[in-house]
């Protein structure tokens, strides 16, 4: 029960920012350097994708360069006793 309540709530508050954000641009008379200041609600979208952009490319590098094999340390385990 405590869940759906939780979810109406986040839900709500985001609607009621929405659409404040949106009532704010639209009468708002600020004219930005460049055109795209001008459009509804871009920087919402900016702010999304530049944070769908930093999760993955942090996953990107999380796999490509920290990531070990599961046998990493056996391997190198394995090259001590050897020696």
């Amino acid at each position: 029960m405590e869940r759906k309540w939780g979810k109406r709530v986040f839900w709500g508050c985001a609607l009621v920012s929405l659409l404040a954000g949106g009532i704010i641009h639209m009468t708002s008379t600020y004219h930005g350097p460049f055109f795209w200041y001008r459009l509804p609600f871009f920087s919402a979208v900016y702010g999304f994708v530049g944070c769908i952009v930093i999760i993955v490319a942090s996953k990107a590098l999380g796999h490509h360069w920290l990531q070990k094999r599961e046998d990493y340390y056996d391997q190198h385990e394995k090259g001590r006793q050897e020696e």
